[in-house]
């Protein structure tokens, strides 16, 4: 059995290769990150890629469980763990990510994340829980 869409974009971003990340995708693709950011268009996604992978040392998926409910859509949990630029780690994180596929590449990518803390680690409420853009909700 050949290798999912999103079997090869997980092995492409582990190897930190932004060039093995990039044919996967048609030229129109829509990329959502976890926190909202958006992106369309090989500039797009070659912006929002390069920038995730060029703040990385290593990373580490690991897929565990993937549908294919229809021929053009994949559905996946994994987990991600990160070692960052200045050797610091961080997860495993807790990821979902949604795949609609046409003409040989993915058109179409949404990636949804966790990161959960323990309520009373920092001493902060889950209404605390602050991303780059601001207040994260937590529900």
């Amino acid at each position: 059995m050949s290798e999912s869409p999103i079997q090869a974009f997980l092995r492409a971003v582990d190897a930190l290769d932004l060039e093995a990340v990039m044919p996967l995708f048609g030229p129109q693709a829509k990329l959502t990150m976890p926190f909202g950011e958006e992106a369309e268009g090989e500039a797009g996604l070659r912006a929002e890629f390069g920038k995730f992978i060029s703040e990385l040392r290593a990373t580490e998926h690991h897929l565990h469980s993937e549908w294919n409910p229809d021929p053009e859509m994949w559905i996946a949990e994994f987990s991600a763990t990160y070692e960052l630029t200045d050797f610091s780690r961080r997860g495993p994180y807790k990821r979902a990510v949604f795949v609609r596929t046409g003409d040989g590449a993915i058109q179409e990518m949404t990636l949804y994340g966790a990161n959960e803390l323990p309520l009373g680690e920092d001493g902060r409420t889950y209404t605390d829980i602050r991303g780059p853009h601001g207040w994260l909700p937590t529900l």
